[in-house]
């Protein structure tokens, strides 16, 4: 698994990819107050068990793009955490989809019959997005130059980089693969 590239990614304009940029060169950054540079809302609301989140068309919620990033309250902080960036990395790869739809999730039909993954993704291309917004926000939330350094000093100890990075260790270990560490 190639690791994904802010700066290789011919749908990022400049601005955008300064402010990731801006983002990734530091451990400090809050992703809600990128999320909200971007243009995004971000609200933590009620959502079925299922749902980590989604982006939603609200105007009224009054975000400067129109744009809300919506999260399940009952989701631990790093797993919010990841979703926003997750989001994130639809509303900046994906703006194409966006257009006339009023909820982007990329799992559109939900099948209750599954315990692993109760959505069935009805285009090939969806997962193709869920993919890519899963790179992007693995690549800002845990920064190659930051986290292949980190990985070294903490002896691989997941537990020690997931709360280094405040993601899930399932998010570690995605990215322990993905720069091939392990």
């Amino acid at each position: 698994m190639a690791d994904y590239s802010f700066k290789a990614d011919g749908r990022i304009s400049d601005w955008e990819r300064d402010k990731l940029r801006n983002f990734c060169a530091t451990l400090e950054g809050d992703i809600v107050s990128l999320a909200r540079e971007f243009g995004l809302k971000v609200l933590v609301e009620d959502l079925l068990p299922y749902e980590r989140g989604y982006l939603q068309n609200a105007p009224s919620y009054g975000s400067p793009s129109g744009w809300v990033v919506k999260l399940n309250q009952q989701d631990r902080a790093e797993v919010q955490n990841f979703t926003v960036a997750h989001e994130l990395g639809h509303f900046v790869l994906h703006k194409a989809h966006l257009a006339g739809r009023d909820i982007f999730d990329g799992r559109i039909n939900r099948d209750s019959q599954s315990a692993t993954d109760p959505f069935i993704y009805l285009e090939p291309s969806d997962q193709i997005m869920e993919s890519e917004a899963n790179q992007f926000a693995t690549a800002l939330l845990m920064p190659a130059n930051q986290f292949r350094p980190a990985f070294s000093r903490l002896a691989g100890d997941q537990s020690a980089l997931a709360k280094l990075f405040f993601v899930t260790e399932k998010a570690v270990k995605r990215r322990v693969a993905e720069l091939a560490l392990g």
